[in-house]
C-alpha cells in the first residue's frame, strides 16, 4: 500500500510543476460554462419552462453538472497509458512487484487530488456569481449518496479511461478513439443538454449504458427530480457496469500484453 501511496504523492507533486496548464484548464472550462449558460438565457427568453425545466432549474443543472464533471474527469489519463506502451515503459513493470493497473489507478488518483483542490475555489467563485440562480433540493442523507454516486462516476470514468488507454497495444494513435468516444460518451451522459429533452427512445437507451450514470442521473437526484430510491438503483447499475468494465480491462490486458511481449517492446 505504502508503494501506491507514493505514486499518488509524486503525481501531485508532478500536477503542481503545470500550473500554467492547470490554469489554461480552469479558464478554458469556465468559459464553456459561460457559453452553455448564456445559450440557455437565451432560450428562456421566450419560454418558462423547457420539458419541465424552469429557468433556475436549467442553471442549476449546467452548473452542477460541470462541477461534476470536473472532479470526475481523469484528465488525459489515456495518453499517458498509451505513451508507456509505446515507449516500451510498460516493460519496466515485468521485473517489479507492481501491477500497473494499480499504478495507473493511483497515478489517476494524484491527479484528481489537484482538481478537488483546484474546482474549490470554483465552486466558490461560481456560487459567489451565480447563487440566485441555483436550485438546492438534496437533504443531508442525500448528500451522502450524491457523494457515492460521485465516487462509482469517477470510477467508470477511470476505467472507460483506461480502456481506451489500452486500445493503443494494437495502433499507433488513439486520439480519435478517444474523440469517438468521448462525444458518444457526452451526448448520452446528458452533458451538452439533458437527455430527457430528447424523445424517450434516447433515454431509455441510454439507461442501458454508464454513461449517463455519471452527469445526468447524480444531476437529477440533486435537482429532487428523482427520489432516492431511484438514486439507490443508479448507484446498484454503476457498481454492475464498475464490474463489466472491469471485466474488459482485464481481457483486454490479457490480450493486448500478449501482443505487446510478442513484438519485443
Amino acid at each position: 500500500m505504502k508503494k501506491y501511496w507514493m505514486i499518488i504523492k509524486n503525481e501531485v507533486g508532478r500536477q503542481l510543476t503545470y500550473r500554467t496548464s492547470i490554469i489554461s484548464f480552469v479558464i478554458g472550462n469556465m468559459f464553456e460554462l459561460f457559453a452553455q449558460l448564456i445559450i440557455w438565457t437565451a432560450i428562456f427568453k421566450t419560454l418558462e419552462t423547457v420539458k419541465g425545466y424552469t429557468y433556475h432549474e436549467m442553471m442549476t443543472y449546467v452548473i452542477v453538472g460541470w462541477i461534476f464533471m470536473f472532479i470526475t474527469t481523469n484528465y488525459n489519463l489515456e495518453s499517458v497509458i498509451a505513451e508507456d506502451i509505446h515507449k516500451g515503459t510498460l516493460s519496466n513493470f515485468v521485473t517489479k512487484p507492481l501491477s500497473y493497473i494499480r499504478y495507473i489507478i493511483a497515478k489517476a488518483s494524484g491527479r484528481v487530488t489537484i482538481a478537488l483542490i483546484v474546482v474549490c475555489f470554483q465552486v466558490l467563485l461560481v456560487i459567489l456569481l451565480f447563487h440566485s440562480y441555483l436550485v438546492f433540493n438534496v437533504t443531508f442523507s442525500g448528500l451522502l449518496i450524491l457523494l457515492l454516486m460521485l465516487i462509482m462516476s469517477y470510477l467508470i470514468q477511470l476505467f472507460l479511461s483506461i480502456i481506451i488507454g489500452l486500445v493503443a497495444f494494437w495502433t499507433i494513435e488513439i486520439g480519435g478513439v478517444y474523440a469517438i468516444i468521448n462525444t458518444i460518451a457526452n451526448f448520452l451522459s446528458g452533458v451538452y443538454f439533458p437527455i430527457n429533452l430528447l424523445p424517450t427512445v434516447f433515454l431509455n437507451f441510454s439507461l442501458l449504458l454508464p454513461f449517463v450514470y455519471t452527469f445526468y442521473i447524480p444531476v437529477q437526484f440533486f435537482l429532487g427530480k428523482i427520489s432516492q430510491a431511484e438514486a439507490l438503483r443508479g448507484v446498484l447499475v454503476q457498481i454492475v457496469w464498475l464490474f463489466i468494465l472491469y471485466l474488459i480491462i482485464k481481457l483486454i490486458w490479457k490480450y493486448g500484453y500478449k501482443k505487446y511481449e510478442s513484438v519485443g517492446m
